[in-house]
């Protein structure tokens, strides 16, 4: 997924962490875009015909549908031509080349087809998804929940900064979790004290890029557009029942000023806190209720 992530399981068996560690690279296997055989690959490639995916898959692009609608459009997870048009062409771990996608149509979230009954996924013709703005934090809620199914009595899971938590950890009655202020790493913004929910960061600090033009780009790609998000935020923190409705409206965040950012968190009655190029934190209003 592009990124180091970390488990922190209380209670249960040891063998839980290596049952999570395994889900996550099933999940990753199934959803990268810079796998040739994952099923987000096989699906761009034969945009405008049906193809058989993982129950995982179709779970997960429906959430991007809703978050698409949630957010009036501002998460779009078939913005992929246009990014690999801004240059996110190879991996940021290895540097490998993604396959390359036929598709150059962009908004097309609304024209995604979903078939439960026949396990398929059909991206629309001539476009291409990418789930780097949903995948990390709905991995994080299906490895939580299903490790605390399993015998667990705490888990955080967080992949690059996206993380999700639920139950406790043995010394306490909540986790206490850091905002990093991207003006002064590692320092931080805010605490958070939370017992289950989700948290995600989007921001253009990490995955960012000179073009040969000498343009500077990054991979948050505005549906409106078409081209990298112009904000002057860096980054957007979000606080949600489940890190995947986080992540998605971090992401959405990232696409207005910052003053706009908050008012849209504050409209859906999520927390969260923003941070502008000028050092500027926006704040909602309902984040002192999770601050220790």
């Amino acid at each position: 997924m592009g990124c180091a992530s970390y488990l922190v399981i209380h209670g249960g068996e040891p063998a839980l962490l290596d049952i999570a560690e395994a889900r996550l690279r099933e999940l990753e296997s199934l959803w990268s875009r810079f796998r040739d055989d994952s099923d987000i690959t096989r699906a761009n490639v034969a945009a405008g015909l049906p193809v058989v995916v993982h129950e995982d898959t179709l779970a997960v692009v429906s959430r991007a549908i809703d978050a698409w609608k949630q957010t009036a459009g501002r998460f779009d997870i078939t913005m992929l031509p246009a990014l690999v048009h801004a240059g996110y062409t190879h991996s940021t771990v290895d540097h490998s080349a993604a396959p390359a996608v036929p598709g150059s149509r962009v908004g097309m979230s609304g024209w995604l087809q979903v078939d439960y009954a026949a396990s398929t996924l059909t991206v629309p013709a001539g476009a291409a998804i990418d789930l780097g703005g949903i995948g990390k934090g709905f991995a994080a809620d299906i490895v939580a929940e299903e490790t605390i199914e399993a015998g667990a009595t705490g888990v955080i899971v967080n992949i690059g900064g996206d993380l999700r938590v639920l139950g406790t950890p043995a010394d306490d009655t909540s986790w206490y979790l850091g905002v990093e202020d991207p003006h002064h790493v590692p320092d931080h913004l805010a605490f958070l004290r939370m017992s289950d929910g989700g948290v995600a960061t989007s921001g253009t600090t990490i995955r960012h890029w000179t073009t040969s033009d000498g343009r500077q780009a990054h991979h948050l790609i505005d549906p409106r557009s078409g081209l990298p998000s112009t904000t002057r935020l860096l980054t957007a923190t979000v606080i949600a029942a489940d890190a995947a409705t986080a992540e998605a409206f971090a992401t959405a965040a990232m696409m207005l000023p910052g003053a706009e950012a908050v008012a849209l968190l504050d409209e859906v009655r999520l927390a969260g806190i923003a941070v502008d190029a000028d050092g500027t934190v926006f704040r909602t209003a309902t984040l002192k209720d999770f601050e220790s």
